[in-house]
C-alpha cells in the first residue's frame, strides 16, 4: 500500500514541503479511488461466478468447480494485468509530473531573475528621477527668486505707467471733448451737403427722364414698332388695390391695333438689383390693372457688365442717355 508520507519525501526534492504534502494528498486519493474501482469491479465479478457456480452445481459439482477455477484464474490474470497496467500509468504520470514541475522550477527561476533585472532598473529610475527632482526645485528656487525681483520691478513700472496714463487720459478727455464739439460742426455740414446732394440728384433724375420723354417715342416705334398715344408723363399710378405707386415713365400705345402700356424707370447708375426692384414693386403691381406691360429703363451708364443683358432677358427695354 502507498503511504502518504514517501509520497511527500518524494516531492520535497523538487518543491516546498507545504507544495508537495497538498499534491501528495491529490496523488494518493487518486491512487486510493483506482485501487477501490478495482475492489469493487472484483467483487461484482465474483458475485455473477457465484452465482453461476450455485446454478451449475444442480448440473455438475465437478463443472462447477472447475468452472470456478477457470473464472478465478481468469480474474487473477485480469487483476495482475490491470496493476501492472496501473503501475505503468503511474510512472508515466510521475515521470510527466516531474518534467513539469522542473519546467515549473525554470520558469519561477527566470521569473525571479527578470524580477531582480526589472528591480535593478527601477532603482535606478527612481534615482534619476530624485535626481531630476532635486535639480527641478533648485531650478524653481532660482525661478522664484527672479520672479520675485521682476514682479517687484514690474510694479515700480507699472506705478509710473499709471501716473503716465492719467496724465494722458485728462490730455485725451480734452482731446475728445473738441473732437466732438468739431464732429458736431461736421454733421452739420454734412447734412447741408446732403441735401445740396440730394436736391442734384433729383434734379438730374428730371433732366434724364424729361430728355426720354421726348426721345423714346421715335426709339420705340423704330425698336418696337410702338406708336405712343398722347405724350409720356411721370407720376402716381393706382395699382389693383387702390395703392399709388410713383411711375418715373408712363403712357399708351399701340401695335398692330394691340394696346401696349409703358412703364419706366430711370436710375443714373444701373445695376442688376435696381431692375429686379423695378420688376418687383412696379411692374408687378400694375400687371393686374395693366396686363400688357413695355418695362423700360432709361439710365447714363451701367455699374455691372452684364447689367444690359440681364436686364434684356428678363424682357426689359434698355435705353442710355446718349441715345437722347
Amino acid at each position: 500500500m502507498v503511504q502518504l508520507a514517501e509520497i511527500v519525501e518524494e516531492l520535497s526534492t523538487v518543491l516546498d514541503r507545504a507544495a508537495a504534502e497538498k499534491i501528495g494528498k491529490v496523488m494518493l486519493q487518486v491512487y486510493e479511488r483506482l485501487h477501490e474501482s478495482l475492489v469493487l469491479q472484483r467483487l461484482d465479478s465474483l458475485e455473477n461466478a457465484l452465482k453461476q457456480f450455485a446454478e451449475n452445481m444442480l448440473r455438475s459439482q465437478e463443472q462447477l468447480a472447475k468452472h470456478v477455477e477457470e473464472q478465478l484464474a481468469a480474474h487473477r490474470i485480469e487483476t495482475d494485468e490491470r496493476f501492472r497496467e496501473l503501475r505503468e500509468e503511474f510512472q508515466e504520470y510521475r515521470k510527466l509530473t516531474d518534467e513539469r514541475f522542473r519546467e515549473m522550477r525554470e520558469a519561477q527561476q527566470q521569473m525571479y531573475a527578470e524580477f531582480q533585472e526589472y528591480r535593478k532598473l527601477t532603482d535606478e529610475r527612481f534615482r534619476e528621477m530624485r535626481e531630476a527632482q532635486q535639480q527641478m526645485y533648485a531650478e524653481f528656487q532660482e525661478y522664484r527668486k527672479n520672479t520675485d525681483e521682476r514682479f517687484r520691478e514690474l510694479r515700480e513700472e507699472f506705478q509710473e505707467y499709471r501716473k503716465l496714463t492719467d496724465e494722458r487720459f485728462r490730455d485725451l478727455a480734452e482731446t475728445v471733448r473738441l473732437t466732438q464739439e468739431a464732429l458736431r460742426e461736421l454733421a452739420l455740414t454734412v447734412k447741408d451737403l446732403q441735401k445740396q446732394v440730394g436736391g442734384l440728384s433729383q434734379a438730374f433724375g428730371y433732366v434724364l427722364e424729361n430728355e426720354a420723354m421726348k426721345k423714346l417715342p421715335k426709339l420705340l416705334l423704330r425698336d418696337y414698332g410702338l406708336r405712343v398715344e398722347g405724350r409720356l408723363k411721370r407720376g402716381y399710378v393706382q395699382d389693383s388695390s387702390g395703392r399709388h405707386i410713383e411711375v418715373n415713365l408712363f403712357g399708351k400705345a399701340k401695335r398692330n391695333g394691340e394696346q401696349v402700356t409703358i412703364v419706366g424707370e430711370s436710375k443714373s447708375q444701373l445695376s442688376k438689383r435696381d431692375i429686379d426692384r423695378f420688376l418687383r414693386r412696379t411692374v408687378e403691381a400694375l400687371q393686374e390693372v395693366y396686363p400688357n406691360i413695355l418695362p423700360i429703363v432709361v439710365t447714363h451708364i451701367a455699374s455691372e457688365p452684364d447689367a444690359e443683358e440681364y436686364a434684356r432677358s428678363l424682357g426689359v427695354a434698355v435705353y442710355y442717355s446718349y441715345e437722347f
